[in-house]
């Protein structure tokens, strides 16, 4: 088996949870009025749509750059590909999940998932070879992403 198709399962795994960054901030830089109504939760149904769409489009991205290492990319080339590419990637889709907030009911939950994805970004970041390596750094997360329905965010 090629070091690419050790790869590819773990991209596809970590695709899954790959985030372009939509939804969430206020970029006015307006102030929130204090005697204004409490702003409402996400619901579930946006929560899982806007998560998927932050998914889909990262997966995108990770896909392309995956697919341009070729058939047989070296040991250094895959630490690249995880620093310069997975890594900044999958933060984003952390901090695009983050941003929408949580649905009412579900918050433990997506802190939990969140939690799980910070950490595996973390040992990736400490060590890339471990995107080629027979551990997968984001496989509870993207367990847990599927249990909150987020069938685009678990590769």
């Amino acid at each position: 088996m090629t070091r690419t198709h050790l790869l590819l399962p773990t991209i596809a795994l970590a695709v899954g949870l790959a985030v372009s960054g939509c939804g969430g901030k206020d970029d006015s830089g307006a102030k929130a009025d204090p005697s204004a109504s409490p702003t409402l939760s996400i619901t579930t149904a946006d929560f899982t749509t806007q998560a998927n769409a932050i998914c889909a489009a990262g997966n995108t991205d990770i896909q392309t750059a995956a697919g341009a290492l070729g058939d047989s990319p070296t040991q250094e080339q895959m630490d690249a590909f995880a620093s310069d590419t997975l890594v900044p990637n999958i933060q984003g889709q952390h901090d695009g999940i983050e941003e929408l907030g949580a649905p009412d009911g579900s918050e433990a939950d997506v802190t939990a998932m969140l939690d799980s994805l910070q950490s595996g970004i973390d040992a990736v970041t400490a060590d890339p070879s471990i995107i080629s390596g027979d551990t997968d750094p984001f496989g509870e997360a993207n367990d847990l992403a599927a249990g909150l329905g987020l069938t685009d965010c678990t590769g």
